[in-house]
Order: structure tokens, then sequence, then C-alpha cells
């Protein structure tokens, strides 16, 4: 009889501890498919490849609400310059970083032009600057929030050997340059022909 007991007690304590961890693992899973996640990182600018870019994203599914930064080091702002000639930039006074966003939502950004290789390694050397992001959220049913916190390392070093760090742009552009135009002087010299098709869309009136 007492071994009887002990095996129930044994196996009420098992299912105990299973339905909880399977409510703890639900919960988990509901906050990672509707709580934010707003992180901080450094990227190229497809459109200017010299350029580096820090994006602030919401890569979460929930809205992210007062939203603050704060940096173990000072950041560098508008530090443009390729080479090692490149002038020390000043420390960054202004903007989202500096000033917090108000509210971000899901997969929305905000993007800061941060220099250039040249002088963003004038600013920071090989250092790494951790950005710590704080923001909050709503919990279920508007019984109060959620905080956050989200500590992104951002640095320049990672960036040498890519297309920041090269110092060519002008030699590219020319080349390019000179590329149309020998397109153009063969066309005109007849060597390669230029078709141009216009094309009239007939419109019927019912």
């Amino acid at each position: 009889m007492l071994w009887t007991e002990i095996g129930m007690l044994c196996t009420t304590v098992v299912l105990v501890f299973i339905t909880v961890s399977a409510t703890v693992i639900n919960y988990l899973f509901f906050r990672s498919q509707t709580d934010p996640e707003v992180i901080v990182y450094a990227s190229l600018d497809e459109r200017r490849p010299s350029v580096v870019i820090l994006v602030i994203e919401n890569i979460g599914r929930g809205l992210a609400k007062n939203i603050t930064f704060a940096s173990s080091k000072p950041i560098p702002q508008k530090a443009f310059g390729l080479g090692d000639d490149a002038p020390t930039p000043r420390t960054m006074d202004y903007g989202p970083i500096i000033n917090g966003i108000p509210s971000l939502g899901p997969h929305s950004k905000r993007i800061i032009t941060w220099g250039q290789y040249g002088g963003l390694k004038k600013g920071i050397g090989d250092e790494i600057i951790d950005i710590t992001v704080t923001f909050r959220s709503d919990r279920m049913f508007g019984l109060g929030q959620h905080s956050h916190k989200v500590v992104c390392p951002i640095d320049i070093k990672s960036f040498a050997g890519t297309d920041a760090a090269d110092y060519n742009w002008d030699k590219k552009t020319a080349d390019h340059l000179e590329k149309i135009a020998k397109t153009l002087e063969n066309v005109s010299s007849g060597f390669r022909s230029l078709k141009i098709q216009l094309t009239q869309e007939k419109k019927s009136i019912e």
C-alpha cells in the first residue's frame, strides 16, 4: 500500500512538472511570436557602396515603445573620408540614437548615414562599441508592459577588405565613363548600330 501511494505521488509530480514545462514553453513561444526585438547594426549602403550606415530595426513581430539607446563608447557621426588622412569625426550629438524613438512597428527601420571606412576607422579604430537598446512592449490583455534590453556590438574593423574600404571609387567611376564614351563613339562611327524602337499604344473607344 505504501509503495503504491509513493508511486502515485511520483507520477503526480512528474505530470505536474510536464504540465508546467509545457505551459512555460508555450508561453515563451507565444512571446517570441508577439514581442518586438529592436537591434542596431552597421551595413553597407547599396546605393552608395563606400558609405556605411547604421540601421535601427525592429526584427520582432510586436510594437516597441519608448526606445532608448546607451553606448559603451562615444559614437562618431558623419565620419567621411576613405584614406588614412580622413579627418577625425565629431561625436554623435543628434539623431534617433541620441533622442530615442517613441515607437517602432514590426520590421520598421531608422537608417543613419554613418560615414566611410577611413573616417570611421579614425573615429573608433579597431574597438567595438556596445549599443544597449532598451524598450517596452504591452503585455497580454493590457496588463502592464514588458521591459526589454538588447546589447548590439558594432565595429568598423570587420569592413576591412570590403567595398567600404576600397579607396578607388574615383578610378572605377572613370573606367565606367570611359566604357560609355567608347560605346557612344562606336555607335556614332557606324561600328555598332543603335536601334531605338518606339511603340504607340492604340486605345479603342467603346
